[in-house]
This record gives structure tokens, C-alpha cells and sequence, in this order.
């Protein structure tokens, strides 16, 4: 009767079957970890460029404005006061700031599940 029905076979394809099972949804996951990595990693990069860019582009409008007033200082000081003055807007609004970080975090969130 056995041999009739291949319990024994049935049970073999059922453990592939789950084993195949297992495989596929770890491979997804992979598949997704590579992806978040892959983006993680492309931002810092284009933050780490964007910084660069920054600095010289400041020092550039710094020497720009010391020529233009011809002094050899007084650019680098608007630039500083400008620099101060961007960060107390991130120090007083610091509710404001991290609400509108904490929105768009979550729009990129959803956007990608």
C-alpha cells in the first residue's frame, strides 16, 4: 500500500519544497539588504562630495568678496557670520527642522516599500 502512494517520495518533495521555500525568501532578503547598502553607501559618497564642494565653493565666494572689498579678511567674516547664522536657525527652530527631517525620512520610507 505503501508503495502505492510514495509516502516516501511525497515527503521528499515536501522537504525540497520547503527547503526551496527557504532559499527563495533568504534570497530576497539578500536581495534587499544589497539594495538599502548599495543606496547607503551612494549617499554618504554624494554627502561626503557635496561637503567638499561646499568648503570650496565658500572659500571661493570668501576670496571673491575679500577682492571685491579689497581686504584680505572681511570676506572670510561675512562668510563665517553667514555659516552662524545657518546654524542658530538649526539651534532656535530645532523642532521645526527635525519634524520637516523626520517627514521627508518617512516620505523615502514609504516611497521604497
Amino acid at each position: 500500500m505503501s508503495d502505492f502512494l510514495k509516502i516516501g517520495e511525497l515527503k521528499e518533495n515536501l522537504i525540497k519544497l520547503i527547503e526551496a521555500k527557504f532559499e527563495l525568501t533568504k534570497l530576497n532578503v539578500q536581495d534587499k539588504i544589497e539594495g538599502i547598502v548599495v543606496k547607503a553607501v551612494y549617499a554618504l559618497m554624494t554627502f561626503i562630495l557635496g561637503i567638499v564642494v561646499l568648503i570650496f565653493l565658500s572659500i571661493l565666494l570668501a576670496l571673491g568678496l575679500n577682492h571685491l572689498l579689497h581686504t584680505t579678511w572681511l570676506g572670510f567674516l561675512i562668510m563665517f557670520g553667514v555659516y552662524a547664522l545657518i546654524l542658530s536657525i538649526f539651534i532656535f527652530a530645532k523642532d521645526s527642522v527635525q519634524h520637516t527631517i523626520k517627514k521627508r525620512v518617512e516620505e523615502i520610507v514609504d516611497e521604497h516599500l
